[in-house]
């Protein structure tokens, strides 16, 4: 009988293994980084080509290699990091496996040099899919470089799958950008191929890594954070309330110098965010969290990415109390200034004499009190109560608290009638007070209800419309309903046409984080084609010169944001069309009623009319219902009338 059970011969076992270790090219330079570290260089210098399949290059100042145990550094679990499995439990180092060599060498063409401090010349090893090639004597300044070129040309699977060039330098990028913000004190330089994509200065400030990582604009405008609580030490920066983005990208954590993914972190600090900023909406954070190295695991992943805390709960406490205090400490600050400016404006009105420069006369501002006041003030967070609505043509009849909206007569009804050219109407068009409401079949055929009519009966939360064909009950979010109706408007208008731009009368300066410019840059002819004009302007800023027609011109930069945010959320490779309904979807978005907005009688009949002409009326355009049934057999037996 022939056996079944085989030992792999050792290159096919050290391929296997590096598709743990190896998954595409950022893990090739995460590891030859954080070897980098480990051997104390102050100055790590990544070259890349293309994607970084043709050639990976990272060269570090550390203590080298000596000649001896250069063969021995390219073996499998051939490690300098520890000795034994109980230094585990006092690891101070990034990587301790001894795998990270090896399982490069054995997809690509590995060349590593090294000289260490007093010797007089280097050496030389070179390997070709595992195997060595040549051991030679080379003259080479202090430290190490590893240059991986034609990576993973012995895999054509693992080649197949990898992304477009800017995709993976994206990444790689990113994951350079946070190991510069994880070490502040090492100055990094990062090329691709001749062009400096980021440069740190390696003073050891923070502050002026996340500058150079994510933009100074907003550099300048992140809170401090510092708090130290027995065994743990926290610090870092916050964004306040009134700065978040729609994903979690901003965020890193950073546990004694290595970037992790943690749940319980991420989740400790939107806690501390609760009830400041909007919900599905997230902070901009840099966080390094230092504490004994027996308090964490960090060997539950082969990257090394995901930690297991030893007290999690008691460490997500202590994290979130650390940002809750930071965030109202900044409230209360801003408040005193508040408070301040306003005796100053009392002082100068009762003398006579005019403010101070600098000091804005009072009421030309309106500055929140608090940290939630501020927040409310920043368009597009929260609903505000306002009189007038903008181009979808609803007016607010009633205040945005009441839990139940009046029912309001339509001969007080009294809808726009002049559009604004700025922001033309969403084709909400109001129908005589004296015509019933359109008969909605193709809302009835699409909901499975079997009344000839849909009328509203009120607004439950200012955000949910009841409605009845006199069979059943539904319920219909507003929101929801009015994307769908503008999204296949907007679709049907604008798809098919020339592109039209319309010029911004001052340009917008857009400062981007590293993976948001490559975003950008690999999509550029394609926002082009749907009408938005960039300009590069210097390192990871743009010009925005020109959006598309249907763009308000005071919110470009907040829509070319969240565009690039909903790219990189996605992870999917979006062609033009993809991008294109994108971008429909937000401008639909803008344009819709929000919840916790007002609405009378007509107006949500003209909602449930324009629903009933769309081709997918159940949905909006992001798959959430737009509307839910509730037939009368489930109501007869929540009321146990059968």
């Amino acid at each position: 009988m022939a056996s079944l059970i085989r030992v792999l011969d050792p290159q096919s076992a050290n391929r296997i293994a590096a598709g743990e270790v190896v998954e595409r090219p950022v893990s090739v330079i995460k590891e030859l980084v954080e070897n980098s570290l480990d051997a104390g260089a102050k100055h790590i210098e990544i070259a890349v080509e293309g994607r970084g399949t043709s050639l990976i290059r990272v060269q570090d100042d550390g203590s080298g290699i000596p000649a001896a145990e250069m063969p021995l550094a390219v073996l499998r679990h051939a490690t300098s990091k520890i000795r034994r499995v109980e230094d585990l439990d006092t690891l101070s180092t990034l990587g301790f496996r001894g795998e990270a060599l090896p399982s490069i060498a054995s997809v690509s063409r590995l060349a590593l040099t090294s000289r260490p401090p007093g010797e007089i010349s280097g050496r030389i090893l070179r390997l070709e899919g595992g195997q060595r090639v040549s051991f030679d004597e080379i003259g080479a300044p202090v430290g190490t470089t590893v240059s991986v070129e034609n990576l993973f040309y012995n895999a054509p699977a693992r080649l197949k799958f990898l992304r477009s060039d800017n995709t993976e330098f994206g990444l790689i990028s990113d994951v350079v950008g946070r190991i510069a913000l994880a070490h502040p004190e090492v100055a990094f330089k990062l090329t691709h191929p001749e062009q400096t994509v980021l440069q740190t200065a390696g003073r050891g400030r923070l502050l002026e890594s996340i500058g150079t990582v994510l933009g100074k604009e907003l550099a300048r405008r992140l809170l401090p954070l510092s708090l130290e609580q027995g065994i743990w030490s926290l610090a870092g920066y916050l964004s306040p309330p009134d700065l978040v983005r729609s994903s979690r990208q901003a965020v890193t954590f950073i546990v004694n110098g290595r970037c992790v993914r943690s749940p319980v972190l991420m989740r400790a600090l939107e806690e501390g965010y609760h009830t400041l900023i909007p919900v599905k909406l997230h902070p901009l954070a840099v966080l390094h969290l230092k504490l004994p190295a027996s308090e964490y695991d960090v060997n539950v992943h082969p990257a090394k990415m995901e930690v297991k805390f030893a007290h999690e709960q008691a460490l997500a406490d202590f994290l979130t109390a650390a940002v809750r205090r930071t965030l109202l400490d900044a409230g209360r600050g801003r408040r005193n200034s508040h408070c301040q400016r306003q005796e100053a404006e009392t002082a100068a009105g009762q003398s006579g004499s005019p403010p101070a420069p600098g000091m804005a006369a009072a009421g030309q501002e309106n500055p929140s009190s608090d940290v939630v006041a501020a927040i409310s003030e920043q368009p597009g967070l929260l609903s505000l109560d306002v009189s007038s609505r903008d181009s979808s043509g609803f007016r607010q009849t009633t205040p945005a608290a009441d839990m139940v909206a009046e029912t309001v007569q339509p001969s007080t009804i009294r809808l726009p009638t002049e559009p604004d050219p700025m922001h033309p109407p969403v084709a909400f068009l109001s129908a005589p007070a004296e015509e019933p409401s359109p008969t909605p079949a193709l809302f009835a055929e699409a909901t499975g209800l079997t009344g000839s009519n849909l009328w509203p009966l009120a607004q439950v939360l200012n955000t949910y419309i009841l409605a009845t064909d006199g069979r059943s009950l539904v319920i219909v979010d507003q929101h929801a309903a009015h994307e769908r109706i503008n999204y296949e408007r907007l679709l049907r208008e604008i798809r098919g046409r020339k592109t039209v731009s319309q010029s911004l009368l001052v340009p917008v300066s857009l400062e981007l984080s590293l993976r948001e410019e490559q975003a950008l840059l690999e999509h550029l002819l394609d926002l082009a084609k749907i009408g938005f004009i960039l300009e590069y302007f210097g390192p990871q800023t743009y010009l925005l010169r020109a959006v598309p027609a249907e763009t308000p011109p005071d919110a470009a930069e907040h829509l070319l944001r969240r565009f690039l945010e909903e790219i990189l959320q996605t992870g999917v490779q979006p062609g033009y069309e993809r991008l294109f309904e994108t971008w429909i979807y937000l401008l639909a978005c803008r344009e819709s009623v929000k919840a916790r907005e007002s609405l009378s009688i007509p107006e949500m009949e003209q909602l449930l009319a324009r629903l009933a002409e769309t081709e997918n009326p159940q949905t909006c355009p992001h798959g959430r219902p737009t509307m839910i049934q509730i037939s009368r057999g489930e109501l007869e037996r929540r009321f146990y009338r059968r």
